[in-house]
């Protein structure tokens, strides 16, 4: 089977079929069939080294499909460029621009709209994530927690069709993780976001997902 062959069906969200991701002679992914439904947050729980971030990141468009299928909505994406695919990606470190204020942070995937229209989503976005008031501070004054929040509303702003989340608060402090994995969890019912949620976490997992792989 070709990567791009479609054994999908046609239900609307994330459908992955027999996929493949291999280094060399290693397969980090070997023959996974995965689906999402729209509106639905499903996450991947696992020990590090258990491929769920390079089955995340071959979703995104980040890794080579050596076999198997990708699609969303029916149709197949692996030959899709990564920024033609419409997916939001959050990070465990963020990676927050530090030469950009936190607006300026929020409002880079939002090119295509005009300065005023995106000021509104910034506000918006830093309203949702529980930060109003922040466009004009420095990242490097942010808390980790506060970090993560703008990561999640600069990853939102542009209304992804489908979320990727690679271990988003995994370096974040035990108490500090908890109450972030309630926010994530109410942030993403409230924006009715699909969402993959890549975590080795149990109760992580339990918390933010609707479903754990």
């Amino acid at each position: 089977m070709s990567p791009e062959t479609s054994d999908t069906n046609a239900s609307v969200g994330l459908s992955v079929r027999g996929l493949v991701v291999a280094y060399g002679d290693l397969r980090a992914v070997d023959g996974v069939d995965l689906d999402v439904a729209a509106g639905e947050v499903v996450a991947l729980l696992g020990a590090s080294g258990s491929g769920k971030s390079s089955l995340l990141r071959a979703v995104a468009g980040l890794e080579d499909v050596a076999d198997g299928s990708v699609a969303w909505d029916g149709r197949g994406v692996v030959r899709v460029p990564v920024h033609k695919r419409g997916f939001g990606l959050m990070f465990q470190d963020g990676q927050l621009f530090e030469h950009r204020d936190v607006g300026g942070n929020i409002a880079y995937g939002l090119a295509g709209l005009s300065r005023a229209r995106r000021g509104e989503r910034v506000r918006e976005m830093l309203e949702l994530v529980g930060l109003p008031g922040f466009e004009r501070r420095r990242v490097t004054t942010l808390s980790g927690g506060q970090a993560q929040r703008v990561a999640l509303a600069r990853a939102l702003a542009p209304a992804p069709r489908l979320l990727l989340l690679d271990e988003p608060l995994s370096a974040l402090d035990r108490a500090l993780r908890e109450q972030l994995a309630t926010d994530v969890r109410a942030i993403l019912r409230q924006g009715r976001t699909t969402a993959l949620y890549v975590t080795h976490d149990q109760d992580e997992a339990m918390t933010v997902a609707d479903r754990v792989g």
